[in-house]
Order: structure tokens, then C-alpha cells, then sequence
């Protein structure tokens, strides 16, 4: 497969997927960040969630950072998750569940144009952004995730949480 260098492409590509073709699509992903300004859109209380592209088959998210914003620790609700760092830097921390307690078994910095693979074989995890600015990661998913479980820090236990959009196709929804 060639390089997918435009937003476009992946756009034209995606709906022909079937099986492991989204893998190979993950891999070669080559986005410019400027490509994705159209649905970048940012917020000072949390990281966003913004919906490019969704199909029963897969979604397609742009999700956009401020500084030091993260993601609490979650699970991907049974799906597979491929996260595309399209500018900036996150730290990826992987933990796992055992008896009621979470473990840490890996702290990963992303650096521009790496590439991320999780689902819940793989346990849980959490991203934070470390760039002296924002940063913008594109997530792909097979199928889309309305729900997961989260680690609630203060009752120090998982509860499902249902998900939320910022944007829905470069359109800012009222939440």
C-alpha cells in the first residue's frame, strides 16, 4: 500500500476497508497537520473529541490538546484503536487490572507521525500531552465506541462512562 498523505485519501480510503485492511491503512498513514485544521478545534477545560467521520464500521477522530490535558484511564470498549500523532507530543501510559487494583506496564513518549495500537487485550491506557503546546492525534477506530470504562481516581475503582463529541464533521455541538 502507498503512503496515505492527505486527509483526503484517508477519507476515500476508509469505506473500502474490510478486515485487516485498517491496519495497513494505520501504517501508512503521513497526514500533514494542516490537513486536519478544518476540525481542529480545542477548548482550555479538556481535551476534544471531534468526530470526522463515523460509519457502523468505524470512526474516525481528531482529538485536540492543550497543554498538560489528558485522558483518564479507559478502555476501548472491546474495539481496536490506532492513534496517529499528528503534531506535538503525548505520553501513552498502559496499565493493567488486577483484583480491583490498576498496575503500570508501560510509559511511552509519542513523538509527530508515530504511531499507537490498543484494545482492551491489551489493557487500559491513558494519553497526556507533554509538548510545550498543543497537540493533535488522530484516532481511528473498528467500530465506533459510544461508552468504556473509566478509572475514577477518587473512588479508585472503573465506571462506565458514556462518550461525548466536541465537534461532529467540523461542526461544534452544543453539549
Amino acid at each position: 500500500m502507498n503512503q496515505i498523505t492527505s486527509l483526503d485519501q484517508l477519507l476515500d480510503e476508509l469505506p473500502k476497508c474490510e478486515g485487516n485492511a485498517y491496519v495497513e491503512i494505520a501504517r501508512h498513514m503521513d497526514i500533514p497537520p494542516d490537513d486536519l485544521r478544518a476540525y481542529a478545534h480545542f477548548s482550555d477545560d479538556s481535551y476534544t473529541r471531534n468526530c470526522i467521520l463515523r460509519t457502523k464500521d468505524f470512526e474516525l477522530l481528531l482529538l485536540c490538546w492543550n497543554p498538560d490535558q489528558k485522558t483518564p484511564i479507559h478502555c476501548h470498549n472491546g474495539e481496536e484503536c490506532w492513534v496517529y500523532l499528528a503534531e506535538g507530543k503525548l505520553r501513552e501510559k498502559r496499565f493493567k487490572e488486577d483484583e480491583n487494583t490498576i498496575e503500570k506496564v508501560a510509559d511511552t513518549e509519542m513523538s509527530q507521525s508515530r504511531l499507537s495500537y490498543m484494545n482492551d487485550h491489551l489493557g487500559f491506557h491513558s494519553l497526556h500531552n507533554i509538548a510545550d503546546g498543543r497537540s493533535m492525534s488522530l484516532h481511528l477506530y473498528v467500530s465506533p465506541i459510544d461508552s468504556c470504562r473509566v478509572y475514577d481516581e477518587d473512588k479508585q475503582e472503573f465506571v462506565r462512562t458514556d462518550l461525548k463529541y466536541y465537534s461532529y464533521e467540523g461542526k461544534i455541538l452544543d453539549n
